[in-house]
């Protein structure tokens, strides 16, 4: 009787062990709430297009799944493919193509299986724009053209009015004005159909997109020589620019449709004014004043002015490799960035699959002790349940171990991709900088058909010469700085006279110190003051410290300043130059660092200089308290 009133007790454990078994297996899966409303899903599409609109690419990326989920479930299915085609074209925008692709993919597969012709368009919409982006405007026109022909009648206009401006641009670019003209008269006629409205909005959306319709009207009466009607055109793209709000990007567009009528007539007078004109208006865009050079370069030639256009050219080049370096620098960033996220995400999985494991370990080993205290209060079950806890405590300290070890990884891991990015954005630039420049003045020089005068002819060689030494300069560096790592030994001290040193740092700077500069040494030593010390060091530190200032001076002085003090020499060198933020006095030594990015260099003069002064027992500082300038103290121990 005793056994069988146990047996209740016993099935109750049982019952709470089998329940906490499972609920660590089930683990902390969210539970599906009710539907909700169209405002709540508006109000969650609107923060990722907020997102797509402001190019933040990453943050984009990390929320959209969520949200697509949450359209999903609450069959918001316009908001769903419209976020959809968001993300797949903001992969477009980043060159991201093969994500682009395998978005549009998934859409459409999507889209197919839910027999949503909406959907099913706009997926065939990014793969256009996919096309259009690398150039390969065949496939772009089949895919447009394919959008026009599912995209539902009754469905939202502004995809349909977006692809038909792209639509037009391509077969633009293929010069199939044949069939421009009949998407044109397709164009035309679905805004016919626009409603009356009386809301500002919807009035300024209907003119943004008229303005779309007669721009891309404009340029194909261009392209096809009808000036008459273009000049007609022109006056209603003017009404509808000032009917959208006239921002400042349309503005930027009409100038530039009165510079191509222009250009058309062969009026180049009025064609160079309204290129003034876009240059002035888009002061604060790289591209369009890139594209502005390049204008204002071909009407120069028309017009006969070549050595202006020669100097527009070279503008537009050096803009246009600044623009391409620039864009290389942000896309290798995105994706070391990108590179580091899904790294630590992999790392949080893999803790939270050894938490889930481990609290499961815990909750079952207590549900057994408890089994077991209840069933034969033995001390035998006891000592098993203090050596489970003891493997426990193994299991924790191991996991803790390899939580360590994958810390140090990660943090050697980043700080190897930040070197790499580092070395590859300076060297990128700065070695292409002095060869773009070698080979565009050798190209003038060597062309056949160009007399240049032979004060420019010795200029643009005394500029091939000086970017030989630039070019020359950065791979000495790079060499220097590899001999100091490699080598750990100082080579034997030797007589050397101080004086001479710093005549010789002077001399080598002197070319490259600007007209309206200064240059002098200050010393109170005598002239015959000789040391034992390292002579050729002594000149490199020196040398990186004037020419760093000469680089920033431009007017003022540069000034090298020399003292003993007891068992010390005392090198400073001061300038009068922009000066150093107090914040900045440790990052300007660091390798590959620039606080003007639009300044020659390598970003290795300070690191160099401070390697060397520390290698012969010395010190190089920046001193804060300066503020006419910049301030260089380099001490040195003597015997």
């Amino acid at each position: 009787m005793k056994q069988r009133r146990f047996y209740p007790v016993l099935l109750l454990f049982a019952v709470l062990l089998i329940t906490a078994v499972f609920s660590c297996k089930q683990g902390s899966s969210p539970v599906k709430g009710s539907k909700v409303n169209h405002d709540s899903a508006f109000a969650r599409y609107s923060i990722a297009q907020k997102l797509f609109n402001n190019n933040q690419h990453d943050s984009l990326l990390k929320v959209a799944p969520e949200i697509l989920d949450f359209l999903r479930e609450n069959q918001e299915w316009e908001l769903y493919y419209i976020l959809w085609q968001s993300v797949a074209e903001d992969h477009v925008w980043f060159n991201e193509f093969e994500e682009a692709t395998q978005e549009a993919q998934a859409m459409q597969e999507d889209a197919i299986e839910r027999n949503d012709s909406f959907g099913l368009a706009l997926s065939y919409s990014v793969q256009g724009t996919a096309y259009t982006v690398q150039e390969v405007y065949d496939e772009a026109t089949r895919c447009y053209k394919t959008f026009l022909q599912i995209y539902p009648k009754k469905a939202m206009w502004s995809p349909k009015v977006d692809v038909f401006g792209y639509y037009a641009t391509c077969l633009s670019s293929i010069k199939d004005y044949n069939a421009i003209d009949s998407l044109l008269t397709e164009w035309d006629e679905y805004l016919s159909d626009f409603p009356d409205v009386a809301d500002a909005d919807d009035k300024q959306a209907y003119a943004d997109w008229r303005l779309k319709y007669y721009r891309a009207k404009f340029s194909n009466l261009i392209a096809k020589g009808n000036l008459t009607q273009a000049t007609q055109v022109l006056d209603t793209v003017v009404y509808f620019a000032k009917a959208s709000g006239e921002e400042l990007v349309e503005q930027i567009n009409t100038i530039d449709n009165r510079r191509e009528l222009a250009v058309a007539q062969g009026d180049y007078n009025a064609a160079l004014h309204y290129v003034d004109e876009y240059l002035e208006h888009s002061k604060g865009d790289v591209n369009n004043r890139r594209q502005g050079m390049e204008y204002r370069s071909q009407i120069l030639e028309k017009l006969g002015r070549y050595q202006e256009a020669l100097e527009d050219l070279k503008t537009y080049s050096l803009m246009k490799d600044s623009l391409i370096q620039a864009n290389n620098r942000e896309q290798l960033n995105r994706l070391n960035k990108r590179f580091s996220l899904n790294e630590l995400q992999s790392q949080n999985k893999l803790l939270q699959q050894r938490s889930r494991f481990t609290t499961g370990g815990v909750t079952m080993i207590l549900g057994i002790g408890a089994l077991l205290v209840f069933l034969v209060l033995n001390s035998r079950w006891n000592r098993r349940l203090q050596i489970k806890n003891m493997q426990l405590q193994r299991e924790r300290n191991v996991v803790m171990a390899q939580n360590k070890q994958l810390a140090i990884e990660r943090d050697h891991a980043e700080a190897a991709s930040r070197a790499k990015t580092a070395f590859m954005q300076s060297m990128t630039h700065e070695i292409r900088t002095p060869l773009n420049a070698i080979n565009g003045f050798t190209q003038v020089l060597t062309m056949k058909d160009i007399e240049l005068p032979d004060a420019e002819r010795m200029d643009f060689c005394e500029r091939i010469q000086e970017n030989t030494r630039l070019l020359t300069t950065i791979l000495d560096d790079l060499i220097l700085i590899s001999d100091f790592e490699s080598s750990a030994e100082l080579p034997e001290p030797e007589p050397c006279l101080v004086s001479a040193i710093t005549t010789q740092a002077i001399d080598v700077v002197r070319s490259s110190v600007a007209k309206t500069v200064a240059l002098e040494c200050q010393s109170s030593l005598p002239i015959e003051q000789a040391i034992d010390s390292y002579p050729r060091m002594i000149h490199t530190v020196l040398t990186k410290l004037l020419s760093n200032a000469a680089k920033f001076t431009t007017i003022g002085s540069i000034t090298l300043k020399v003292d003993q003090e007891d068992d010390t020499l005392h090198f400073t060198v001061v300038d009068t130059g922009p000066g150093i933020p107090p914040d900045k006095k440790d990052y300007i030594f660091e390798r590959f660092t620039k606080l003007d990015s639009f300044v020659q260099g390598t970003g290795l003069g300070l690191t160099i200089a401070r390697m060397i002064a520390e290698r012969i027992g010395g010190t190089l500082t920046l001193d804060t308290d300066y503020t006419n300038g910049a301030k260089f103290d380099f001490i040195l121990p003597i015997k």
